[in-house]
């Protein structure tokens, strides 16, 4: 019961972390704050000239095939301002560029961003540094206002504490 509780506990605190930095992140592309800038080359990727990251964040990601989803995966992702720069747990590396989504679903009560390009394998990217995602996604895809508007941020503007507190 102790290590139940402790897990519940720290992933509370996972979840506060992410959601605080989330709403830096929207303020940074809003141009309200100082962007935090990314050394992609001291990580071993290649950015296109001019591509900012953002952020580096570890996801679980998976894969619908056929209706059904597939095991996620950790990964390391590389949020930039053109898209999600993934190292898969294999070491493979894999761009989801925000230009080529035709649907895009953030849930963040559910820890979750559906990335859908059209190719009939939408990908599911999980865990509590999604809000990251939803952010850089949301002001790419439909511009810095949709930051303050687009429901899927509510959870950040609502709330400093997205996690109900856990009595012991």
């Amino acid at each position: 019961m102790r290590r139940k509780h402790r897990v519940a506990q720290r992933s509370a605190a996972d979840q506060l972390a992410a959601f605080a930095d989330a709403r830096e992140l929207a303020l940074e592309l809003a141009g309200v704050s100082a962007p935090l800038t990314i050394d992609a080359m001291a990580a071993g990727l290649v950015l296109e000239h001019g591509e900012l990251g953002r952020r580096m964040v570890g996801l679980w990601l998976g894969l619908r095939l056929n209706g059904m989803w597939s095991q996620p995966g950790w990964s390391q992702v590389l949020i930039t301002d053109r898209r999600l720069l993934v190292r898969l747990d294999t070491g493979e590396l894999v761009s989801l560029w925000w230009g080529s989504l035709v649907g895009f679903e953030a849930d963040l009560d559910r820890s979750h961003v559906i990335l859908d390009f059209g190719d009939g394998r939408p990908r599911s990217l999980s865990g509590p540094a999604v809000a990251l995602v939803a952010v850089a996604g949301v002001n790419r895809l439909y511009g810095p206002r949709a930051l303050v508007t687009h429901p899927a941020l509510a959870p950040l503007r609502h709330s400093h504490d997205p996690v109900p507190a856990q009595t012991c």
